[in-house]
């Protein structure tokens, strides 16, 4: 049993600041902006964040001198207090002491979250997916792959940070996801099942967020982040792009397998359609039975995998943050499983590093001259 005068210890996400609460770890600086106030002062807005989580935090102009050697993807000790926002606005943090840690720090290569699915298995349900193909589609499909390199396939992420943001791997697995939802839905409806075309289905479920790519790079100490060129383009027209770049060099090739044009257009308007709406970024809407189904496909992997991954990193403490009692309907599977989290998380799963808070875990005042990987995870000093 603690006593009194012993902070307990809770291991959390940066994203929910309450005031009075302190936070001490390890994080990297994933952004940093300077900007100028209304009064003409300038201050720097930071985007500080661990694979737990990430915050923003701005420090004005009396205290920038004292940081201005920190730069985007630099490893920091921090304490961080929270303080109540103002205007009406959430809470936030302010940072009341940091250090610089070394640039080999361990953390900058590991701000995300590993892939769930092993690589051979999910080698293995590409490869059993690329079996469903005619010859011809395979050879469109390897095609593409050829000239994007299927390493770059393999490496990339599919989203910076809603679903399957995960670097290698996240895109193929967002890819054989949709196509697996979209072969089972249509393999459920026996009805439309004739209607529809394998290839077609297959095809434009693996290559459809290809143009990702290129819309996403993996940074050392920064993470997922868009990539020069996704400020100007978009997914769905850079995956038309390289498609098209790619049928163009190998026409030979795709010819002499009997390639149907009408298949590579088929690509062309799933990569196109895929997000329904011109708000959500797509130029079209979705005008064939594969590509409505892609779509849906599309919308049920990314949605799920934004879930679950909020449901994984959820604590005790975040049922009560998601929880507006102004809006009782809103979100309410997570409500659900959160306080159902609250409810059945024993406390030594809350402990730092999955020992028993009895102790406190960090001692004096000062950073440490050496702070251990596993103070990574963000530790909230919870506030009596």
């Amino acid at each position: 049993m603690t006593s009194p005068d012993t902070p307990s210890f809770t291991r959390v996400s940066l994203s929910y600041p309450e005031p009075h609460m302190q936070s001490v770890g390890v994080v990297c600086v994933r952004a940093r902006n300077e900007k100028v106030a209304s009064t003409g002062s300038p201050y720097l807005v930071l985007t500080l964040g661990h694979r737990d989580g990430s915050a923003t935090v701005k420090v004005w102009s009396n205290d920038m001198p004292a940081w201005q050697e920190v730069r985007e993807g630099d490893a920091l000790w921090v304490r961080l207090l929270g303080k109540a926002g103002s205007n009406g606005f959430a809470p936030e943090w302010t940072v009341q002491e940091f250090s610089k840690l070394s640039p080999e720090h361990p953390i900058r290569d590991d701000l995300l979250p590993a892939c769930p699915i092993p690589f051979e298995e999910l080698r293995a349900r590409y490869d059993a997916l690329r079996d469903l193909l005619s010859n011809p589609a395979q050879v469109l499909l390897d095609v593409v792959m050829d000239y994007v390199g299927a390493e770059n396939y393999w490496r990339a992420p599919a989203a910076e940070r809603m679903h399957h943001a995960v670097a290698p791997y996240g895109l193929v697995w967002h890819s054989v996801e949709v196509a697996e939802v979209a072969v089972a839905t249509a393999r459920a409806i026996p009805t439309y099942a004739p209607q529809l075309s394998v290839d077609a289905l297959v095809l434009g479920a693996l290559l459809h967020d290809l143009g990702k790519i290129r819309e996403y790079e993996v940074v050392p100490g920064v993470g997922i982040r868009r990539s020069v060129l996704a400020e100007a383009r978009y997914h769905t027209t850079l995956g038309i792009e390289m498609v098209a770049t790619a049928t163009a060099i190998h026409a030979a090739r795709l010819e002499a397998a009997g390639v149907p044009a009408w298949l590579i257009q088929h690509v062309y308007a799933v990569i196109e359609s895929h997000h329904a709406q011109k708000e959500w970024g797509s130029p079209s809407s979705p005008a064939s039975r594969e590509a409505w189904l892609l779509h849906l496909a599309d919308q049920t992997s990314a949605k799920l995998s934004a879930l679950s991954a909020t449901l994984e990193r959820a604590t005790p403490m975040d049922a009560e943050a998601w929880y507006r009692p102004a809006e009782p309907r809103a979100r309410p599977l997570q409500r659900f499983d959160l306080l159902q989290a609250a409810a059945t998380t024993p406390a030594s799963a809350l402990a730092v590093g999955g020992r028993e808070s009895s102790q406190p875990m960090l001692e004096g005042d000062s950073a440490p001259d050496e702070v251990a990987y596993d103070d990574r995870i963000t530790i909230i000093i919870n506030p009596e």
